[in-house]
C-alpha cells in the first residue's frame, strides 16, 4: 500500500485526490492539511511515501519550506503542484531538495506518475463539452469555495437550481464531485487558478 501526505487548498487537493483514487484505489492518506507550512509536522508524524505539495507561492519561498521538509525526511518522495506560471530554473537551488516540480495545468496522470505510484486503471477521456454562460459562472464560484447556498444568493437563483446546474456539469464533464468538476474545467481551459485559491 502507498501512503500519501496532502498539504495545500482544498479544491485542489481533493480534485487530486479523487483522480488518485480513480487510477489507484488502495491508496493510503496519512495526512492532509489546507497549510503548506504544516507540511514538514505532519511528515514527521505518519512517515508517508510520499507528499503531494500544493501552492502558488515563489520558487524562493518554497525551498524554504523544502528545506524543513528535509530537515524531517530525507526520503520522502515530494512533488509541487505549482499553480503559477512562473518559470522555475533548472539551476535553481530549489532542486536541491529533490522535489518534482509540475505546472498547474498537468493532466492528472501525470502528477500521479510523478510520484511513482503505478496506475492501476485509467480513467475515461473525454472531448470537450460546451458550458453555458450560467454554468461556466457557477462552476467559478464553486472553484473560489462557495457553498451551493452562496453560489444561489449571488446569482439571486435557488439553491435547486444551483445543484442542478452542478449536476448537469457533472454528466457533461464524466465526474462525480465538485473538485473533480473544477479539475477538469482547469485542464479544458474553463478555469485558471485564482488568487484566493492559492494560499499556501
Amino acid at each position: 500500500m502507498f501512503s500519501i501526505a496532502l498539504c495545500g487548498p482544498m479544491i485542489y487537493r481533493n480534485a487530486f485526490l479523487d483522480q488518485l483514487r480513480s487510477m489507484r484505489a488502495d491508496i493510503k492518506v496519512s495526512a492532509i492539511s489546507n497549510h503548506l507550512e504544516d507540511a514538514p509536522t505532519i511528515i514527521a508524524n505518519c512517515i508517508p511515501d510520499a507528499a503531494f505539495l500544493v501552492s502558488a507561492i515563489s520558487a524562493d519561498l518554497m525551498q524554504a519550506q523544502l528545506e524543513r521538509i528535509r530537515r524531517v525526511d530525507l526520503d520522502v518522495k515530494l512533488i509541487w503542484w505549482m499553480l503559477s506560471n512562473e518559470e522555475v530554473s533548472s539551476e535553481h537551488p530549489i532542486h536541491d531538495f529533490d522535489v518534482e516540480i509540475v505546472n498547474w495545468q498537468a493532466a492528472p496522470e501525470t502528477l500521479v506518475l510523478s510520484l511513482g505510484i503505478p496506475i492501476l486503471s485509467k480513467p475515461k477521456v473525454s472531448n470537450r463539452p460546451h458550458l453555458t454562460a450560467q454554468e461556466h459562472h457557477i462552476l467559478q464560484l464553486a472553484a473560489d469555495g462557495l457553498s451551493n447556498r452562496a453560489i444561489a444568493y449571488r446569482l439571486s437563483v435557488s439553491e435547486s437550481t444551483v445543484k442542478n446546474h452542478l449536476r448537469h456539469i457533472g454528466a457533461k464533464f464524466n465526474t462525480s464531485s465538485r473538485a473533480q468538476a473544477v479539475w477538469q474545467a482547469v485542464q479544458w481551459g474553463y478555469l485558471s487558478p485564482q488568487p484566493n485559491q492559492l494560499t499556501s
